[in-house]
């Protein structure tokens, strides 16, 4: 099994292990001298790891056990004009051949980026609500999932009449233990996590199939 941990993993291996293979040597020779209390090695030996690695040992088995949900699912594919969110820029519209596509605005902004073929031209117009049936968006954005035990992340396609979700794009990040939590309050740091190509950001074209693209 992977063990999702982060810096903690140079902290332990420099700092810890030395001590607690000193103290494993220390009550060895005391156990070995007095001839009793054999148990108190295997005792020292488990809880020299379940008090730094305990968590995040759990958290790894239940980041194991997500992963093979991880990556992009699509569910069916449909041919559309345009559709609205993440992705939708000029440089979609020079890639695939959209009729139209429609940005997400910033918060405080009021009014829509929409990005149109004509002829040879693509011409941006600002619009105050959004006109595409279809959309892509963020999903659950690093919520952490009780079922699953893991963080989740991701990417949904989804009608925005009927909220139907044609295809969506999951990545898992692992929890961290408490000694990698201690050390993320002062730097970054991070348990690693389960990701798997291809991704929508490569594969969106492929499930909104641009109407330009038919043959």
């Amino acid at each position: 099994m992977k063990l999702y941990i982060g810096l903690a993993g140079p902290a332990l291996l420099i700092f810890y292990l030395p001590l607690a293979l000193i103290g494993l040597l220390v009550l060895a020779s005391k156990v070995w001298r007095r001839k009793k209390r054999y148990w108190a090695i295997p005792l020292y030996l488990i809880l020299a790891y379940l008090i730094p690695l305990g968590d995040v040992t759990w958290y790894s088995w239940k980041m194991n056990k997500a992963c093979d949900q991880a990556g992009l699912h699509i569910y069916r594919t449909v041919v559309v004009d345009g559709f609205q969110g993440l992705y939708a820029d000029m440089d979609t519209m020079k890639e695939h051949p959209y009729v139209f596509v429609e940005d997400k605005p910033f918060p405080g902004e009021k009014t829509i980026n929409r990005f149109e073929r004509k002829g040879d031209e693509i011409v941006v117009t600002k619009i105050p609500e959004p006109t595409a049936e279809w959309e892509i968006i963020r999903d659950r954005l690093d919520c952490y999932d009780k079922d699953l035990g893991v963080i989740v992340d991701g990417e949904v396609i989804r009608n925005r009449n009927t909220g139907e979700v044609i295809a969506k794009d999951r990545y898992f990040t692992a929890r961290m233990g408490w000694i990698d939590n201690l050390i993320g309050s002062v730097i970054d740091n991070g348990a690693g996590g389960c990701y798997r190509r291809p991704k929508l950001i490569t594969e969106f074209h492929r499930v909104l199939i641009p109407s330009g693209a038919k043959p």
